[in-house]
């Protein structure tokens, strides 16, 4: 299954980028593509996934549309610190214990930490990640423990 969708992905992207003219051109194309997603299948990534085993693909735009909504709040968050002449900024390193099965889910919640204006993960040790916040304001989801959940049901748990 996997080298079928290989192999399809190959041929619509060869499609897009140089559209067949003929019969004989899709027939070629269709070709390649299965002669190179079997071999890519084969010899470029391991039989099972296990990093994105547990992704549940169904829940990435819910997912997706979660975090453009944190960031463009957080992004109008730090605009009024940087535009108040006070700057009313109170940094802050937190620590989270987040404990995540698959190493994808774990980098899925450093990164999202990280794109949001004013939050940046600086290590992650264990399930432990250390993350410097501009103002606390700014963690708001990171500490109520939102953004672990919106993670977890991504990647298989919760709902």
């Amino acid at each position: 299954m996997r080298t079928a969708k290989m192999s399809l992905a190959l041929f619509v992207f060869w499609c897009l980028v140089a559209p067949p003219e003929g019969v004989t051109d899709v027939l070629v194309g269709v070709l390649v593509a299965l002669l190179v997603g079997v071999w890519a299948t084969r010899f470029l990534w391991p039989p099972e996934d296990p990093a994105l085993s547990s992704l549940r693909p169904s829940r990435l735009p819910r997912f997706l549309a979660l975090s453009v909504v944190r960031v463009i709040k957080a992004s109008l968050q730090v605009l009024r610190i940087v535009f108040d002449p006070r700057l009313p900024i109170a940094p802050e390193v937190l620590r989270q214990q987040v404990h995540f099965e698959a190493d994808a889910a774990r980098s899925t919640f450093a990164n999202a930490i990280t794109i949001t204006p004013g939050t940046l993960t600086l290590e992650v040790e264990g399930d432990t990640f250390v993350v410097h916040c501009l103002d606390r304001a700014l963690a708001e989801d990171l500490l109520s423990g939102q953004l672990a959940a919106d993670v977890e049901a991504l990647f298989g748990g919760g709902a």
